[in-house]
């Protein structure tokens, strides 16, 4: 099957463009570790690191918006879906956007800063509101996790040879991404993946966060938000189990099935120790990440 414009588009840039991978730490649903890593740098791009380094950030910066301000009441917009909707439908509730980018955008400010304007970027995730965000902040490219499969596909198909490429190691000799990673973001695509991954002790407690994802709840998250003043944090993504249940996944897999392959992941990284790594919140410093 011939690819679409765009990804031809793409498959031409890879040859003969310097290219980092921002991927979305939802691939362990559709994809495995390392191989992954070798099929992506396979089809020509340079470098591919992940997006947790930037929910690190974000993280950080949470943290400290609100213990400084606990008066105030803030809305996560890591979901463009979310951002949009809010701005069409519920206008009043934008004043309390907390004025923080996503990971995807975070992450593509970092690498540019730290590997130069001659590299673009591509964004792979299972999510299609990504390819309007993506064009907003000058993303360079976005494709779903089904897309990416597209040009693996495209190139089995048509005896396309891997490209020479060259990968980051761990210590036990495994292939790795191009640091600046994190592990315990890694929880990220998950229901109360952001929440849980937040150091509130003595900032927020449980009954102040409401985490909602849609369809059928979003109406009644935005709801309970105005309603509710005790709620200072809301973290509202539009799809069914959030990041993974995206609708650019390849897996049809029950949702309780996808999320323990991120949680497998995450404990792979711990036990084998890929998480010596960690990306040091120093080496964002300077970094502009407001929205």
């Amino acid at each position: 099957m011939p690819l679409t414009p765009e990804l031809q588009t793409l498959v031409d840039t890879l040859s003969h463009e310097k290219i980092v991978c921002l991927l979305a730490p939802s691939f362990p649903v559709d994809f495995s570790y390392p191989k992954i890593i070798m099929d992506l740098k396979g089809i020509g791009i340079e470098k591919v690191v992940e997006l947790t380094y930037a929910a690190k950030l974000i993280n950080m910066e949470y943290e400290k918006i609100l213990k400084e301000n606990p008066d105030k009441r803030y809305i996560c917009p890591n979901c463009p879906t979310i951002v949009k909707m809010i701005d069409v439908k519920y206008p009043e509730l934008k004043e309390y956007i907390i004025n923080v980018s996503s990971p995807m955008v975070i992450m593509d400010r970092f690498v540019k800063k730290e590997y130069g304007p001659e590299y673009k970027t591509i964004f792979i995730g299972p999510c299609f509101a990504k390819k309007m965000e993506a064009k907003q902040y000058g993303i360079d490219y976005a494709i779903t996790f089904k897309e990416l499969q597209d040009i693996f596909n495209h190139n089995k198909e048509n005896n396309i040879a891997s490209k020479e490429f060259t990968y980051s190691v761990t210590e036990d000799g495994t292939p790795d991404f191009d640091k600046f990673y994190n592990d315990y973001t890694k929880v990220y695509p998950l229901a109360w993946g952001v929440a849980d991954s937040l150091h509130i002790k003595g900032i927020l407690t449980k009954d102040q966060i409401l985490v909602v994802d849609g369809p059928k709840d979003l109406n009644f998250g935005f709801q309970e938000f105005k309603n509710n003043t005790n709620i200072k944090f809301l973290d509202i993504l539009s799809c069914e189990w959030w990041c993974i249940g995206g609708p650019g996944m390849m897996s049809k897999e029950p949702s309780e099935v996808k999320k323990q392959k991120v949680l497998d992941y995450k404990d792979y990284c711990r036990k084998d120790k890929i998480w010596s790594k960690l990306g040091k919140f120093e080496y964002g410093d300077g970094l502009d990440i407001t929205r």
